[in-house]
């Protein structure tokens, strides 16, 4: 019994002591996700395709002009999609869609073309539970929303005949001086 409570106790400092640090620095970690975890799931076709749980968001760098592609977790709602944004504001991703006011989504071997977004904090959301959106609160968490107006089979890519240039095709001829 004993060691139970110590082991149960030391679990509740640990969600404690990671709660604590998310307030503080709830960017932690995401220079990992950014250079590491979003390009393996997007480059290996598993972020959009086949039954994937998780989509691909293309939207376009508020500042820079250059293409995104973003792993996230949609969820379907009669109009649309709901996505989670644990960054909440400070999300770069979620700003950019917001400053476009629209975006493309790829899931289930579909593309989406979304536009009217809408952040909202997970109290203001009418389907999250009362305890559930008080934790999320404090975390700062939102949850970003999507109106849906068209969608086709295929990728994201099949529509244009062009894609537009990412950031390392765009460094590439940089630095070979194509203009």
């Amino acid at each position: 019994m004993r060691r139970f409570v110590v082991i149960a106790g030391a679990l509740v400092a640990a969600g404690v002591g990671i709660v604590m640090a998310w307030q503080r620095n709830p960017r932690m970690g995401i220079r990992f996700m950014n250079d590491v975890l979003n390009p393996l799931l997007v480059g290996r076709g598993i972020s959009g395709a086949g039954r994937s749980e998780i989509g691909t968001l293309e939207h376009v760098g508020r500042r820079s002009g250059v293409r995104h592609l973003t792993p996230i977790h949609p969820v379907p709602t009669p109009d649309g999609f709901q996505i989670i944004v644990p960054l909440g504001p400070k999300s770069e991703w979620a700003r950019n869609v917001l400053a476009a006011g629209h975006c493309r989504l790829h899931l289930h071997d579909t593309a989406y073309d979304l536009d009217e977004p809408v952040l909202l904090a997970a109290g203001e959301m009418p389907d999250i539970g009362t305890p559930a959106a008080w934790m999320l609160d404090r975390l700062g968490v939102h949850y970003l929303l999507l109106r849906r107006f068209a969608e086709r089979a295929g990728s994201l890519d099949e529509e244009t005949e062009e894609p537009p240039i990412g950031q390392a095709e765009a460094h590439e001829l940089a630095v070979s001086g194509a203009s």
